[in-house]
């Protein structure tokens, strides 16, 4: 089955993904979106960060709680279920079981921060794709920005839809700049 997604500028994320700078060889490089759906924005991720690293061992970790959850998705929206069914769910998870280097875990994102807050990961690109709120996304990028390195990319999705500029704001503190933008993604990296 042909893997799907349901947004745009996919054209942006492969790029960014392929163009990621390391400083310095990496012991292993590790991805992120939170927000998986129907899976395209983490195929093209791990697809063009394989394609930028060789042999280098690499993990992606997909975070998406599915279940058709009850939830304010946007500032200017009123709370709403979306359409993440689980049969979308057991799709996706069925669309990557040939890709050993792809996580599922099955959990909200303020989950996956409480329960791997003292892991000691480091994080090279993430896709913020989940919640589009802006004190959760704000929540999101402290969590990340902590287990990043210089040259790790955030790009953020439907960046339009929040305070895009208090989040930049925010990454000041841990040498995040705007590198590129699009009407609909924009790119963060640690300079």
């Amino acid at each position: 089955m042909t893997i799907r997604g349901d947004s745009s500028e996919y054209e942006l994320l492969k790029k960014w993904c392929e163009e990621l700078p390391f400083y310095k060889k990496p012991e292993i490089v590790t991805s992120c979106e939170i927000g998986i759906r129907e899976g395209l924005g983490s195929k093209i991720i791990m697809l063009g960060i394989r394609a930028r690293i060789g042999g280098i061992p690499y993990k992606h970790i997909g975070i998406d709680p599915y279940n058709n959850l009850k939830y304010q998705h946007y500032d200017s929206t009123i709370e709403s279920t979306a359409d993440y069914t689980n049969e979308m769910r057991d799709q996706m998870k069925e669309d990557f079981s040939d890709h050993p280097e792809f996580m599922f875990l099955n959990i909200k994102d303020t989950e996956y921060m409480k329960k791997y807050s003292n892991e000691d990961i480091v994080f090279d690109f993430v896709h913020f794709d989940g919640p589009h709120m802006t004190k959760d996304v704000l929540r999101e990028a402290i969590y990340f920005a902590d287990k990043s390195r210089k040259g790790t990319r955030f790009v953020f999705d439907d960046y339009t839809k929040y305070k895009i500029n208090d989040v930049a704001k925010l990454l000041e503190y841990w040498n995040f700049k705007i590198i590129d933008t699009g009407s609909n993604k924009i790119c963060f990296q640690k300079i």
